[in-house]
């Protein structure tokens, strides 16, 4: 009998940070999971990762400040990535500073690759674009786990030996300088190269907050 071909569907990892009130969040860690964790799942897994993204948020909320690896692939390699990020060593360095919320999180998704998309900010689209909106995340994903690794110059985090205060200022200087890049040039590199792809046509811009010049979408 012909073995059965195994099912691929999205696997959510959600880690969610501790963020007291009257504070800001603590948005460098997100930087510190993409380049440590994230990245080392992605390094070891990708070969069976057909797609993959990176998902940050911080409102006042249930899930409050939280960042989420989502992965299309099948289930003994969702069981393996759980592994691999609950062994981590930046892991257990974010849990012995009390910098998590609580235990790692898991979701299971659907089986289409379009399943990735949250039904309820997504209703309203076409059908089309729902089947391959996921490869341009995935794209947008990797390009950002690239650019950290550009803006470290290549080097590899060590944490050992190093105390919370040190990790945090070296990756909020990167937070910083992502945020500058973003808001120094993703008009162009992103807004502008992406209308290139669609012909130059106008749309309609539906920015959530605007603050002086800027704008937030």
């Amino acid at each position: 009998m012909a073995k059965s071909k195994a099912t691929k569907r999205w696997y959510g990892f959600s880690l969610r940070m501790i963020w007291p009130k009257n504070q800001e969040p603590k948005t460098w860690i997100d930087i510190f999971i993409t380049d440590t964790i994230i990245r080392d799942v992605i390094s070891e897994k990708q070969s069976v990762i057909e797609l993959w993204r990176i998902h940050r948020r911080w409102a006042r909320d249930m899930k409050g400040h939280e960042l989420t690896l989502d992965c299309f692939t099948e289930e003994k390699n969702a069981n393996s990535i759980k592994k691999l990020i609950r062994e981590s060593r930046p892991l257990k360095f974010l849990q012995e500073n009390n910098l998590l919320a609580e235990e790692l999180e898991t979701a299971t998704g659907g089986e289409r690759i379009r399943d990735i998309a949250d039904d309820r900010s997504t209703r309203n689209w076409p059908e089309e674009l729902k089947d391959s909106w996921p490869y341009y995340i995935s794209g947008c994903s990797e390009m950002f786990l690239c650019l950290i690794d550009s803006l470290k110059g290549g080097a590899k985090t060590d944490i050992d030996g190093k105390d919370v205060s040190e990790i945090e200022s070296y990756y909020t200087e990167i937070n910083n300088r992502l945020m500058n890049i973003w808001q120094g040039h993703g008009s162009h590199a992103f807004f502008h190269h992406i209308n290139a792809i669609f012909g130059y046509q106008p749309l309609i811009a539906k920015p959530r907050g605007i603050h002086g010049i800027l704008a937030s979408f």
